[in-house]
């Protein structure tokens, strides 16, 4: 209970009043306003309340109210550029032009180039374009994708440029060069929807391009040098074609069904020379390599010693182009040529007859 300022009675609802000072406990307190409940209250005791009245301001409330800085959008993209931040104009250029790249085929130097341009984020990449035996390094990109600055001059302090100093797309055209850190990229031709782009947007005409591969050389014939006489002629031609030579591969089945079949000639020399009439020789054709070997017999009083005189090895006959010597071309009573000696068959083994026999017909 709070008693009034005579101190006997207490107040009561009628004393509060709308627009009306009340002193309680020493200090005047005005009434401005009440609720919709109290107001009802009134009316239906036949006394409403007047109309609410303005509450004054207190001026130190008033400087603990934090009032927000009006936003500057210069100041701000001022401060991010001088700290080398900042971001692209809309915000919607990403999902905009995402996956959407201009391509241009371009040359510097007399090589070629593809000039890629990202319209997400403004940057450019620079492609090389290698071909087969182009005496390059197959490097693939000779510039990372980036923004493209307009020059790259470092200038002193307090000089730098501030803003978005990168290439732009407007900033494109046919008839002018492209420069990429110092180096001139002279724009010949663009894919279709670069030229569509630029048709669209721009009112600018790119020449259709592409990538133009040179002419392929025209073969040359491979020499094949004659042989010198070391190894085998086979092996000899594996150096050519091959910079590590392979094992020259044979005829499996050949060697397996003549295998230790040797078909044994008895010879002499062609010749008039008095030492080399009485020579005797033992030619011996293995039917499993086509290979040849020649042993000297010895002849008593004939000052020649005996053994191996000519290696086993494959030969050819000169008598015809230069083919591999066959049974066929030793009968007996004939001439043949081998290693460059001429010998005349005079006879053979009962194997060799019957084999010349069987396949001479």
């Amino acid at each position: 209970m709070v008693l009034k300022g005579d101190g006997m009675s207490p107040f009561m609802p009628q004393d509060f009043r709308v627009g009306l000072d009340i002193g309680i406990h020493g200090r005047a307190i005005r009434i401005t306003d009440c609720d919709e409940y109290t107001r009802q209250f009134f009316v239906n005791l036949g006394q409403p309340q007047p109309e609410a009245q303005d509450q004054p301001t207190d001026a130190f409330r008033q400087t603990l109210v934090k009032v927000a800085r009006p936003y500057d959008g210069e100041l701000r993209e001022y401060k991010e550029k001088t700290l080398g931040g900042g971001k692209v104009p809309s915000q919607k250029q990403f999902l905009d032009h995402d996956r959407k790249v201009l391509r241009f085929f371009a040359e510097c130097d007399d090589l070629p180039y593809i000039i890629h341009y990202f319209l997400a984020d403004d940057s450019v990449e620079i492609r090389e374009v290698h071909h087969p035996n182009d005496g390059r390094d197959a490097f693939p990109k000779l510039l990372q994708r980036s923004k493209l600055p307009f020059t790259s001059k470092i200038n002193q302090p307090g000089l730098q440029f501030i803003g978005d100093n990168y290439l732009t797309c407007d900033e494109i055209f046919p008839d002018r060069p492209l420069n990429a850190h110092g180096r001139d990229y002279t724009i010949h031709g663009v894919d279709e929807y670069t030229q569509d782009y630029f048709k669209a947007k721009y009112n600018r005409h790119f020449e259709l391009g592409r990538i133009t591969s040179p002419a392929a050389p025209e073969p040359t014939e491979r020499q094949v040098p004659p042989y010198n006489g070391f190894g085998n002629e086979i092996d000899t031609l594996g150096y050519i074609y091959d910079l590590v030579p392979k094992k020259p591969k044979g005829d499996f089945f050949k060697s397996v069904d003549n295998d230790k079949k040797i078909l044994r000639y008895n010879a002499r020399f062609n010749t008039k020379v008095p030492e080399d009439i009485d020579r005797r020789f033992i030619i011996s054709f293995y039917l499993a390599d086509d290979s040849i070997s020649i042993y000297e017999p010895a002849v008593k009083n004939s000052g020649i010693i005996e053994g191996p005189f000519l290696r086993r090895n494959k030969y050819k006959n000169v008598d015809k182009f230069g083919d591999w010597i066959l049974p066929t071309d030793m009968g007996i009573g004939r001439d043949i040529k081998i290693n460059g000696y001429s010998y005349h068959i005079l006879s053979a083994d009962d194997y060799t007859v019957k084999y010349l026999q069987t396949h001479m017909d």
